[in-house]
């Protein structure tokens, strides 16, 4: 929530700061106001936001700290999260070429995915990955499984087009996710792009996360 929109270092960092009006603020944007106002609501605010981001009791502080590792997420990214959606993050949701590119897994994000102990969902993008029928999915995804220990869930087909724009992806992807029962808030998005952090914005998921920080970001409650 508040020292996120203060950190210069944070990946999101470019649309924690924009306050667009025709759309809701976006991933990592808590609503408030610029950097340096100084008016009364501003102080109300930054006063709210020293609230929300007050220490818990141990015994929760404990909790989302042990699910956050798990998730391989940041305490703060967690609690962020949290404080954002009113719920838990628990589903990641990870574009198959970031791990896969046909010549082999990429190491670092293999090894993500070995630590990972949530529910996995790979997607498929035609337009990335190149056309993957049915059968050719179900081996891949098998292949992938029998090297991760079936950390995956399934392999989807994202159902983009190449007249879509931004906001028809967004609703192709929520619709993908309730299909497959994984509630939108709790899912956070492992990309690597501007395009891909601005659709995770419009789809409404939980968090985005870089996936090359992805089980690199230790910090404590």
């Amino acid at each position: 929530m508040g020292d996120r929109y203060f950190d210069t270092r944070h990946p999101n960092l470019e649309f924690m700061l924009r306050r667009p009006d025709s759309i809701l603020p976006g991933i990592g944007h808590n609503g408030g106001p610029p950097l340096l106002d100084m008016s009364w609501n501003a102080w109300v605010w930054r006063k709210a936001v020293q609230k929300a981001w007050a220490t818990p009791p141990r015994e929760v502080a404990l909790r989302r700290l042990q699910r956050a590792e798990r998730l391989g997420v940041s305490y703060r990214d967690y609690t962020a999260a949290l404080l954002d959606t009113g719920v838990n993050l628990s589903t990641a949701l990870l574009p198959l070429h970031h791990l896969y590119d046909g010549a082999g897994c990429h190491p670092a994000v293999a090894a993500a995915v070995r630590r990972f102990e949530g529910r996995l969902l790979l997607l498929a993008d035609d337009a990335v990955s190149g056309q993957l029928d049915a059968a050719t999915r179900k081996r891949l995804l098998a292949r992938l499984n029998a090297d991760f220990g079936g950390k995956a869930e399934a392999l989807l087909v994202l159902p983009f087009r190449p007249q879509d724009g931004e906001a028809a992806r967004a609703l192709h992807l929520r619709r993908l996710l309730k299909k497959h029962n994984a509630p939108r808030r709790e899912c956070f998005w492992l990309g690597a792009t501007p395009a891909e952090s601005r659709l995770a914005e419009q789809a409404g998921l939980g968090w985005f996360k870089p996936v090359a920080h992805w089980f690199l970001e230790k910090d404590t409650a």
